[in-house]
């Protein structure tokens, strides 16, 4: 198995040159979630962007459209996870083929609910949006979001 990356602090205090140059820039004042997102979406986005800005260069005025794409799809993937955990895999078939034939019980017969696969695709975009974003840990390692903002002296002195 391969080494894991060094961070760029690691890389500099070895007297090395950074992988990737950091991420310059200011706090950003995101704009609130656009009004044509769900719910779920307009939640998301709420909690990402607080959770990011402790770090005021993660996010920048170019990932809002990304930062968009992500919560709806984050919105899609909740949603069709909730009809598979409310409906089951497999639900009765609609088509007059389905009615037609039977289970061994006598049912109609059972199909894959279309959810479990619109949230696996939702799951593999998400998956990616995540790393364009840096939201998973190894995106993290690979990119330097700069120093996390804090109020407290202590803290400011020890790093």
């Amino acid at each position: 198995m391969a080494q894991p990356r060094k961070t760029n602090r690691l890389r500099i205090l070895h007297g090395q040159p950074p992988r990737a140059a950091p991420i310059v820039g200011g706090p950003l004042d995101l704009p609130d979630p656009p009004d044509w997102l769900p719910e779920a979406a307009r939640d998301e986005w709420i909690r990402v962007t607080e959770a990011c800005a402790t770090y005021p260069t993660w996010l920048q005025h170019g990932d809002v459209a990304i930062l968009t794409a992500y919560c709806a799809t984050w919105a899609t993937w909740l949603e069709a996870a909730q009809d598979v955990a409310r409906r089951g895999a497999l639900v009765p078939g609609r088509s007059a083929a389905d009615a037609a034939g039977t289970d061994d019980e006598g049912g109609p017969r059972l199909v894959k609910n279309p959810a479990v696969q619109i949230a696996r695709d939702a799951a593999v975009q998400l998956r990616a949006l995540c790393r364009e974003l840096g939201f998973s840990p190894d995106a993290r390692r690979r990119v330097d979001v700069g120093d996390l903002q804090t109020d407290d002296d202590a803290d400011r002195l020890l790093t």
